[in-house]
């Protein structure tokens, strides 16, 4: 299976679809005005469709929380962690993806160019750097294209998702949990920053700044290669502290904080051994993120996941060099850890098995984005949009 977006033309797919898909599509479409309707979509609109992904399950992500709220520039099926079920592709795509029509797949959000002029996509690993693909740049990314392009079901907060030549996709077990398979993408995410990227191993120790989304994710990390302490630090608000006790009864002891400049001392006094191996920093604190590098045991590394209101900040050098210890930001994941991440889940006991799961159908995804961004909403980071309901 290819792990990167094909090079294949548009045009090479035309006419080869087989798939019978119903007249009209329910989607949730997501308004600049910040509100969300269900609106009935012609999928005959398609004009370069690879392949149709009937969604199972459209994760809900921060950065889409970001985007909601920010307001969006064009009405958009938003959706970007995505798992479903493929009902039909072209025979190109089909040799392309090394995928059939039945199968089960996670996707990632990057629609890179695959190119071969494009430095990014000339490089297996690095494809999600593609300037198309970019956050903040092209982006060319699943749930953030306007409904005005094609069919306009580029998002998994619909019953059915249009396929692309620049899809980036990864089969799934079919026996795989479905709420276990919901967090493919997000997990993965973490496996990378804590494991890949952090230098996490059995017996590490790990810290981890914010219980949410991700939070949680790294802890399922930390805990898959064993880490010896794993310690999790949130905010005394109601959202916060359901988090960190999902985390604790993953295994992780839990600090409460809601003064961002004491959060190197909050750390201070918890971590055993002189310190931590890893520090993620999941919420992007700025300078109270660099300043718990002295809390770093040698050769450890501050992972920040990030960026906050605060992207400018100062990092003692003096601390860095003397612990040979790093700082380094982080982006999305790599492909391997996609597979990495599958493995884990199909193998069970990632802990996430006990994080409830909020579902909601099409119709709760207006109410489910207003109640969150007023904090009133489920305080679970595991919410789910399940077209099926």
């Amino acid at each position: 299976m290819n792990d990167h977006g094909s090079t294949v033309d548009a045009a090479e797919t035309a006419g080869t679809l087989a798939a019978t898909l119903p007249d009209a599509v329910r989607a949730a479409v997501s308004l600049p005005d910040s509100t969300t309707t269900v609106q009935a979509i012609d999928p005959m609109l398609a004009t370069t469709a690879a392949g149709w992904l009937k969604v199972e399950s459209s994760a809900l992500c921060g950065t889409d929380l970001d985007l909601y709220q920010q307001g969006l520039g064009h009405p958009t099926v938003m959706g970007h962690h995505v798992i479903g079920e493929i009902v039909s592709l072209s025979p190109v795509m089909q040799w392309s993806w090394d995928v059939e029509v039945g199968d089960r797949v996670a996707l990632e959000e990057y629609l890179p160019c695959g190119l071969a002029t494009c430095d990014a996509c000339s490089k297996p690993d690095v494809y999600r750097f593609c300037p198309d693909a970019d956050l903040w740049g092209g982006q060319r990314r699943v749930g953030m294209l306007g409904i005005q392009e094609g069919s306009g079901l580029h998002g998994g907060n619909a019953e059915y998702m249009e396929l692309s030549t620049r899809t980036v996709l990864h089969r799934l077990p079919r026996d795989l949990d479905s709420n276990l398979a919901a967090w493919t993408q997000p997990f993965a995410n973490a496996v990378d920053w804590v494991v890949n990227i952090g230098g996490a191993t059995s017996g590490s120790r790990v810290a981890i700044i914010g219980p949410g989304y991700h939070g949680v994710a790294a802890v399922a990390a930390a805990r898959a290669v064993g880490a010896q302490e794993i310690v999790v630090l949130g905010r005394n608000s109601r959202t916060s502290r359901d988090r960190l006790e999902i985390a604790e009864a993953m295994g992780a002891s839990i600090i409460v904080n809601d003064d961002p400049r004491l959060t190197s001392a909050a750390l201070g006094r918890h971590g055993q051994g002189g310190g931590f191996d890893v520090i993620v920093d999941t919420v992007g604190l700025g300078g109270p993120a660099l300043q718990t590098t002295e809390h770093l045991r040698k050769l450890g590394r501050l992972v920040l996941a990030g960026l906050g209101d605060t992207p400018v900040a100062e990092v003692n050098l003096k601390t860095l060099v003397r612990g040979a210890s790093g700082v380094v930001g982080v982006r999305g994941r790599s492909p391997e850890a996609v597979t990495r991440s599958i493995e884990l889940l199909a193998a069970g006991d990632t802990g996430l098995e006990h994080v409830p799961s909020i579902d909601v159908g099409l119709e709760g995804v207006d109410e489910l984005f207003r109640t969150l961004l007023d904090r009133t909403g489920p305080s679970s980071p595991h919410v789910v949009v399940r077209p099926s309901l």
